[in-house]
């Protein structure tokens, strides 16, 4: 018989991990949106070798689970490169990897879908490349990918459970501690998934109505 009255005054124990989970989720979001701005634009500009090198990037971190990079950052690094690395700089730059990725290819997508025409126009003005790129083609590219950005803000939330693995004490971290130490695992995850819902469901919405925004605005023009 499930008894959630049991566990229910232990919920702000699970509370206490929301702010490292948030902090986990923010800081890779961070870092791997602004990688993956670069590494759009040399995948779109097809230089020898470089080019080459951002596919591979992206095709590598796009193909292989965060959790393998975490566990071999933590575990196998300081045994192969005398590499010791603290548990939030591990979870939070394999969550970046994978994080600039996904948005490099939301912003290569974004850049293409610029009308062609954008382009030219502002050449004919006399603007530089770079020029082009930052005064016309990056803001309707913004306008275009905020949905798909909102949508893997949502995935990097919810990925950032995988931290429990190394014992950071964010939300499922301290699920697992406290369904051992009541046995009540299915009344404690309850209330894991319970606030992880809360944590992503505003995002959900938000990304929803970022699509329609945009796909009516893309209608207009």
């Amino acid at each position: 018989m499930l008894r959630f009255d049991a566990v229910i005054g232990d919920f702000p124990v699970l509370l206490l991990g929301v702010p490292l989970t948030l902090g986990l989720t923010l800081v890779a979001f961070a870092v791997g949106t602004v990688a993956a701005l670069p590494i759009a634009i040399v995948r779109i500009a097809k230089l020898p070798g470089i080019s080459q090198t951002a596919l591979a990037w992206i095709e590598f971190f796009r193909t292989t689970p965060p959790l393998v990079h975490i566990v071999w950052a933590y575990y196998a690094l300081p045994v192969i490169a005398d590499i010791k690395l603290d548990a939030f700089t591990v979870v939070a730059g394999a969550l970046a990897c994978s994080t600039s990725a996904q948005m490099a290819e939301i912003f290569r997508g974004g850049i293409l879908a610029v009308p062609r025409g954008q382009w030219d126009a502002s050449q004919v003005i006399g603007l530089t490349p770079w020029q082009r790129l930052w005064w016309i083609v990056l803001p309707q590219t913004l306008r275009l990918i905020l949905a798909p950005a909102c949508n893997t803000l949502v995935s990097l939330l919810k990925q950032s459970s995988l931290a429990a693995v190394i014992a950071m004490p964010e939300i499922m971290n301290r699920g697992w501690i406290l369904a051992s130490e009541t046995f009540r695992p299915i009344e404690v995850l309850t209330f894991v998934a319970l606030i992880y819902f809360v944590l992503t469901w505003p995002l959900v919405l938000l990304a929803a109505a970022l699509e329609r925004q945009s796909s009516l605005a893309f209608r207009t023009d």
